[in-house]
């Protein structure tokens, strides 16, 4: 294995890390449906498809979930 190989495989492992430790921390209440839309249940806008496919039963959007990790909740 060669270094480019090795720093492959460690960026893969820091992402698989980092999606662990944001499923963990995710609040898992899930969305508010909206005319069949999932929506974030502070802000009421849609949650994209790819962050719902990531963090199933994800219930807030990114913007929502980084203020209420910021501020301590």
């Amino acid at each position: 294995m060669d270094v480019f190989d090795q720093a492959t495989e460690l960026e893969r492992l820091d992402r698989e890390s980092a999606l662990m430790r944001a499923r963990a921390s995710v609040d898992r209440a899930g969305p508010d449906w909206i005319n069949g839309v999932a929506c974030c249940r502070e802000c009421g806008e849609a949650i994209p498809s790819k962050r719902l496919e990531a963090l199933p039963g994800v219930g807030l959007c990114r913007v929502c979930q980084e203020e209420r990790e910021s501020a301590g909740r």
